[in-house]
């Protein structure tokens, strides 16, 4: 080979080389995690841990979706907050922004009157807005609920099956690289009584400690319009209707 060759060659190779992107990523992981203990007068432990892995085909047409979150306190022996909830999901591409998805989750609030709550859900989602920096995701769907309650609505019946509706949308917006904001809310009607429906609504701010690691600053709204019997009640008194938690912790990501 002639030395012109040679030249020709190495001048070549950076270029042949920036050509060679890196494989798309297709799997993410965060988890995040917070604690606060207090002890003397009073004994008080807070605890809140949630984590969501996604695994996507390389065309993102096929996305799965795994979510965990669990926000529990005690005070002097006492549970007095407790959330704890699960999800699974799969999204399919139909073309364009439109997804059909089908997912299945499992719930427990016992201070909410609600000792376990399976959903299957089937819909439609669609991805209104899809820039760098924006993110908007829509969605409709029909839902099937088993819930098993901690006071009995009607003598010995625990348990409440019904049909409900789901609309839905998730807003994120990126304010650095590595910071962002997220708002995210979920109506659910009861099909089979309409005074019956639930408002979730999630607010997160994630700020940047290193390139993995962050602090998390959240905020979970529960709101339940016809919420379980209270224990002990001879009058048919109901419980709150809004379970709210503020939960301040550290976040990573991979």
């Amino acid at each position: 080979m002639s030395f012109s060759r040679i030249v020709l060659l190495l001048a070549l190779l950076p270029a042949g080389l920036a050509a060679q992107e890196a494989p798309p990523k297709t799997r993410s992981f965060t988890a995040d995690f917070g604690f606060v203990n207090a002890s003397g007068n009073t004994s008080v432990t807070t605890l809140n841990v949630g984590n969501k892995f996604v695994a996507n085909s390389v065309d993102k047409r096929v996305i799965f979706t795994q979510l965990f979150n669990a926000v529990r306190s005690r005070a002097d022996g006492a549970t007095n907050a407790e959330n704890f909830r699960g999800q699974l999901r799969l999204d399919y591409g139909l073309g364009g922004r439109l997804y059909l998805f089908g997912l299945t989750g499992w719930d427990r609030n016992v201070p909410g009157g609600v000792r376990r709550r399976f959903e299957e859900t089937i819909g439609l989602s669609y991805k209104a807005i899809a820039l760098p920096n924006d993110e908007l995701g829509l969605e409709v769907g029909l839902s099937l609920f088993q819930q098993r309650n901690v006071v009995a609505t009607s003598p010995g019946e625990f348990d409440d099956n019904f049909k409900a509706g789901r609309v839905a949308g998730l807003y994120k917006r990126v304010i650095t690289k590595a910071s962002f904001v997220t708002q995210s809310l979920e109506l659910i009607p009861n099909f089979d009584d309409g005074d019956d429906f639930r408002l979730n609504s999630e607010s997160a701010l994630i700020a940047p400690i290193s390139t993995n690691i962050g602090l998390k600053l959240g905020y979970l709204v529960r709101y339940d319009n016809l919420p379980g019997l209270k224990a002990g009640s001879t009058t048919g008194e109901r419980l709150k209707k809004t379970d709210r938690f503020l939960t301040a912790g550290i976040t990573a990501s991979y």
